[in-house]
């Protein structure tokens, strides 16, 4: 398989692509979605589990449109788990009581040379470790199309305007589809 959809996939005689996206952003892989008249096509790239083991596996998922009974897509917001936000906590506070005992003069680090501008720095890069550890959030968008049965195929991509555009265009070609 080429990493193009296009070449890949072989058109009925009266089948069009309505719409073809390839620059998706998904996390730890590579996706590309085609729609056309009749089939929605999924090919994507990159790591996955079989078995208990992480393999490499290339899929290519292609789904009617008449056979798509739920599509939905939502951004998954999650922060770091509590002992991490409780240390990014502590090493933030840390960092300013460093701070100001170091401005105060009330301890005297070792001498070392540029040592006036590297206490700071030092203390500075902690504070700011403990920021990203106490207050990160990270967004997810998942795409979720179920089909058949209990065909259920799911996308996993980076938050950005593109994907975002792409997810409310496929939900709203989909959508007279689905009864």
């Amino acid at each position: 398989m080429k990493n193009n959809v296009l070449k890949n996939v072989t058109l009925d005689t009266n089948e069009k692509i309505m719409k073809d996206f390839r620059k998706l952003k998904a996390k730890r892989r590579f996706c590309q979605i085609m729609l056309t008249t009749k089939r929605l096509i999924i090919y994507s790239i990159g790591a996955s589990l079989s078995e208990g083991r992480k393999v490499k596996r290339r899929k290519m998922s292609e789904t009617n449109l008449h056979a798509i009974h739920q599509f939905e897509y939502y951004i998954d917001y999650s922060r770091n788990r509590i002992w991490v936000r409780l240390i990014g906590f502590l090493l933030f506070v840390g960092a300013i009581v460093g701070g100001y005992i170091l401005f105060r003069n009330l301890w005297t680090p070792p001498v070392y040379p540029y040592s006036q501008i590297g206490n700071w720095v030092i203390l500075g890069a902690a504070a700011l470790i403990g920021l990203l550890l106490w207050l990160k959030i990270r967004k997810t968008l998942f795409i979720k199309i179920k089909s058949d049965l209990n065909d259920v195929t799911t996308i996993v991509l980076k938050v950005n305007k593109y994907n975002e555009l792409t997810a409310r265009y496929l939900a709203s070609k989909i959508q007279p589809f689905i009864s």
